[in-house]
Order: structure tokens, then C-alpha cells, then sequence
């Protein structure tokens, strides 16, 4: 196994297995070692932990982990980098890899207890983040482009608070760990990145259909963000007294928008509504 990853390792693989990026997959290889040890650093993965690595690539942070913890499951999509990802962590006895489209995995597919990191392609990353809050590792550590963690991180009233805003604040804490410049990567992308760290929230007393209609209402009021509260959610189905009522209940001032509300507003306004449309 490599155990310190250069950029030369690119070029020597792309020679030795023809390896080339591929476009469709949203393929940017990370070329810097120093930026996989602040990855796994954050991971805080140790001796007794398995991690599950969304798309390696190359190797670049598997062999780090490989390194650090007691396993390390390799999830690739690509068919073409398995050769010479193998080659990459050859003789590294902690390592799986497995050619599957992460998004297919089940929780039964995997560990009972992981760390979930990944340096995710831009055109599919919030899918991939929604799915990893499901499957409910101990932490997760994504790569991501700079402008969807600044979503993820974003406080309400801002422009960058959305629907996976509150989908993500509501589940998890989320921190900034480091921003990475485009340089790092191979192909360079048009954009730069940010690491970001996932750790879940612990909840107590969480009632599943007052939290699946709390989505559905987060979900109608960012589809109509410009509008008001009062505006944007009828499309549910309520009554307009039936919302109204709700949401003196709960304190929330029907002409505001769903861009203010809070992941914990929208919880208390699903409390406060009948869990069935009259």
C-alpha cells in the first residue's frame, strides 16, 4: 500500500492503468496528502472504527484511513478506477472495496457502527447528503463545493438557507473544518471546496409523523419561498383556519417566510397542526 500520496502517484497510475477522470461522474481527483490527513483527522476515526469511504477514487484518503482505523469499506462507482485503486492499497489487509452506487446501499449493506466520509461529486451531493443523515453513521465528512456547505451551514434568513438546511440542522450539527482551494484537485474544477463535519443530533421523544409532516411543510414553504407562511403552505391541504390556528399556536407569524423558520419552528408548527388533512 502507498502509504503517503503524491501527486506523481496521479501520473504514475494514469500510465501504468490508463486511468482518466471521467466527466459524467463528476470526477476530480484529490492530489494533496496533507488535505486527506486533515480529512481524516476530523473523521477522528481510531484502531477499533470502520469507515465507509464514498467514492475513493484513487486512494488519495483510503490509504490515510487505512492507516488510522481497524477497516475501511471503499464504496466506488466507477469500474475503471478499480485496478488501479486496488493497486493503490494492495497488501493493506483493512481494506474492502466494493463497486456499488453508494446510493443503492441499504443499512443492512452496511456496519452497524461507521464513520461516513467521501469526497462527494458536485452534481449529486445533496442526494448523497440526504441519504447519510438516513443512514445515521456515527459522523460524517464530506468534501463538498464551497457553495453547498455554505448552504448546509447556513443560518435562517440568509439566501443560502434552504430545504437541506433545515433537513440537515434538524438532524445533525454542522461545522466547517477547512477550505480547500481547486488547486488540490486533478482535473482542476471550476470551483473550490470546503470540508464539512456531520455529527448527529441526540434526540429523545421524536414523534415520526409530526417530523415526516414537518418536511412536507418545509418542503411547500422554500417550493414558494418568496411567499408568506401563510401563502405557501395552503398548498398542503389545511384549511386556512386550520394553518392560521396552528400557527398562533406555535408562535409563528403566518406573513413571515420559510427562509426564517428554524428547523425547531417547523417542528413545533407540525405539532401544533392535525397530523391528517380534514
Amino acid at each position: 500500500m502507498i502509504e503517503t500520496w503524491k501527486r506523481s502517484e496521479l501520473d504514475r497510475l494514469k500510465k501504468a492503468y490508463g486511468v482518466e477522470p471521467s466527466k459524467s461522474l463528476g470526477q476530480n481527483f484529490l492530489t494533496d496528502g496533507n488535505i486527506a490527513n486533515r480529512i481524516a483527522d476530523a473523521a477522528g476515526a481510531g484502531s477499533d472504527d470502520v469507515v465507509v469511504e464514498i467514492g475513493p477514487g484513487l486512494g488519495a484518503l483510503t490509504v490515510t484511513l487505512a492507516q488510522r482505523c481497524r477497516r475501511v469499506i471503499a464504496v466506488e462507482l466507477d469500474r475503471k478506477l478499480l485496478p488501479a485503486l486496488g493497486a493503490v492499497v494492495a497488501g493493506a489487509g483493512n481494506v474492502e472495496i466494493i463497486h456499488e452506487d453508494f446510493m443503492k446501499l441499504r443499512a443492512e449493506d452496511l456496519p452497524e457502527r461507521f464513520i461516513l466520509v467521501g469526497n462527494l461529486p458536485y452534481y449529486i451531493t445533496t442526494p448523497l447528503v440526504a441519504r447519510a443523515i438516513e443512514l445515521a453513521p456515527i459522523r460524517s465528512v464530506f468534501m463538498m463545493q464551497r457553495e453547498v456547505a455554505e448552504r448546509l451551514l447556513s443560518a435562517p434568513g440568509k439566501k443560502t438557507y434552504g430545504a437541506i438546511t433545515v433537513l440537515v440542522r434538524y438532524h445533525c450539527v454542522a461545522e466547517l473544518v477547512i477550505n480547500v482551494s481547486r488547486e488540490v484537485f486533478a482535473p482542476k474544477p471550476g470551483v473550490d471546496s470546503s470540508v464539512v463535519c456531520l455529527t448527529p443530533k441526540r434526540t429523545t421523544k421524536i414523534q415520526p409523523e409530526t417530523e415526516a409532516l414537518m418536511f412536507r411543510l418545509v418542503r411547500a414553504g422554500f417550493d414558494m419561498r418568496r411567499k408568506t407562511l401563510r401563502n405557501s403552505l395552503a398548498r398542503i391541504g389545511y384549511p386556512e383556519a386550520t394553518l392560521l390556528a396552528a400557527m398562533e399556536e406555535a408562535g409563528i407569524d403566518p406573513v413571515r417566510r420559510a427562509e426564517t423558520l428554524s428547523p425547531e419552528e417547523f417542528y413545533l408548527l407540525a405539532q401544533c397542526l392535525p397530523k391528517k388533512v380534514q
